[in-house]
């Protein structure tokens, strides 16, 4: 912490960033670092590697990003929010580590291989990257936030503990969240801005995911998937996946969950969700992702035939559960 401290209090223009499609803990995280710096009198931007999940575009209003372009701003510190791996950054990783800038981690997930971290604030028992934002926040020297930034990390517990019924929703992010709301956060209102505002295809896109699931092991592993080309045949979207996994892991044999999604420009999207026993972060490892033990993730390359995507999901979650 003490080095972290020290790059950030030597930097007049800090950028700051998190992994592709930013979620609620990566942008709540950004928020409070974030207003922080900016009490300290410091230079911050945001930018992101493309656009975040449209259910979070409500914290731009306070916290303004932009997308990355093909070109980096001048800084002198970059800080990398919920995220440990530059190849997550997609092409702006490339960028940055080309750059050659200082570069800062605030991450709760299980650290990999050194990748030229000048310091990091992780610590993997935090429930979200936001708390450690706060914690950094007050390593820094700065007391009080505005009502904004307790917001945005509110956002990021409640957002990575499932409200607070996950299984790292430890006794601290219990106590975090009776802080915030100490702070004046209005619980009900964030609630009905991450959860309460879904397009109409939603339901649509949820039937979709749901036509193709499968049970595999003698039900331990379900998995389940949605075309491009079907889901515009039904109206449907599915920018978010979390109804479709919540319910699938809501089956009583069942251990664990994928979730494929073909995403505009031949991308497919993995959702990973486990139960007790299965490490889906280490399944996600080996389709390029990462994640945490019972929540991970991958993007697959451009071009990725969506089946394929399936075929290789279904052994790996097989494979980890033998």
């Amino acid at each position: 912490m003490l080095e972290a401290v020290s790059l950030v209090k030597e930097s007049r223009r800090v950028l700051l960033s998190g992994h592709l499609r930013a979620d609620g803990d990566c942008l709540g995280a950004q928020s409070v670092i974030f207003h922080a710096l900016k009490q300290l009198g410091k230079e911050v931007e945001v930018m992101l590697p493309n656009a975040p999940d449209n259910r979070y575009g409500f914290l731009e209003a306070h916290t303004p990003w932009t997308l990355y372009d093909g070109k980096l701003p001048e800084a002198d510190l970059l800080i990398v929010c919920d995220c440990n791996t530059l190849d997550r950054l997609g092409s702006m990783g490339k960028a940055v580590e080309a750059s050659g800038m200082a570069r800062l981690v605030i991450d709760h997930h299980p650290m990999g291989e050194d990748l030229g971290w000048a310091a990091s604030v992780h610590d993997c028992s935090a429930a979200a990257s936001g708390m450690l934002a706060l914690d950094f926040a007050d390593a820094l020297g700065v007391k009080e936030l505005p009502l904004e930034a307790y917001e945005a990390a509110f956002v990021a517990l409640m957002t990575d503990t499932g409200w607070l019924k996950y299984s790292n929703a430890n006794a601290d992010a219990w106590a975090a969240a009776a802080r915030l709301v100490a702070y004046g956060v209005n619980t009900s209102r964030i609630y009905d801005l991450v959860y309460q505002q879904a397009e109409l295809g939603r339901p649509r896109g949820i039937a979709a995911a749901l036509e193709s699931l499968e049970y595999h092991a003698d039900g331990q592993i379900a998995i389940a998937w949605a075309s491009q080309a079907h889901l515009e045949k039904l109206g449907g979207s599915m920018d978010d996946t979390d109804d479709v996994l919540d319910l699938l892991r809501s089956v009583r044999v069942v251990e664990a969950v994928g979730l494929l999604t073909e995403r505009h420009g031949g991308m497919v999207k993995l959702s990973l969700r486990s139960k007790h026993r299965l490490d889906v972060n280490q399944v996600a490892r080996q389709l390029g992702g990462g994640g945490h033990a019972r929540a991970a993730g991958a993007t697959f390359p451009s071009g990725t035939n969506l089946a394929d995507a399936v075929e290789q999901v279904r052994n790996e979650l097989l494979r980890a559960l033998d």
